[in-house]
């Protein structure tokens, strides 16, 4: 009887949820709050996020002249992803956070625990504009296809 009584408390549920959406989770911009220039190219960037759930998969960094630029890139995917040794970000589902991010055009990546959360590897100079998305991992259960759904643009800061 306990089992059945566990069966049904769980199936029953499933098969009469009517509250679901099949659009996607919506990304929340980061909020870039300084820029420190490092030199050789190398910038810290302070920025406080709140990720989504456990569909969270990075930040991308967009670079241009003007602020304009750096936010409303024609070509979302021309951004540099960031990447960190021995693993992914660690981040908490749905809690702020303060990051952060390194911009340096090296190829060491910088280790889980080092105090950098991420790592853009790209070569930019003081007087750029930058801009911070946030990717999340998109499933299309009825199509059985999935990608990554990408946030509206950080505000954009200069490089000093």
């Amino acid at each position: 009887m306990f089992r059945f009584s566990l069966i049904l408390f769980l199936v029953f549920p499933l098969s009469h949820c009517t509250n679901y959406t099949s659009n996607a989770s919506v990304q929340i911009p980061p909020l870039l709050v300084s820029a420190t220039n490092n030199g050789n190219s190398n910038f810290t960037l302070d920025v406080r996020a709140t990720n989504p759930e456990l569909i969270f998969q990075g930040y991308r960094l967009y670079a241009g002249p003007t602020e304009n630029d750096a936010r409303n890139q024609g070509d979302l995917n021309a951004g540099t992803d960031c990447s960190i040794s021995g693993g992914t970000m660690t981040v908490l589902p749905v809690q702020p956070r303060n990051y952060v991010f390194l911009i340096d055009p090296s190829t060491s990546l910088p280790t889980l625990g080092s105090g950098i959360d991420c790592k853009f590897r790209i070569s930019l100079t003081s007087g750029t504009y930058v801009s911070v998305r946030a990717l999340g991992l998109s499933v299309r259960i009825r199509s059985g296809t999935s990608g990554l759904n990408i946030s509206g643009p950080s505000n954009a800061i200069i490089l000093p």
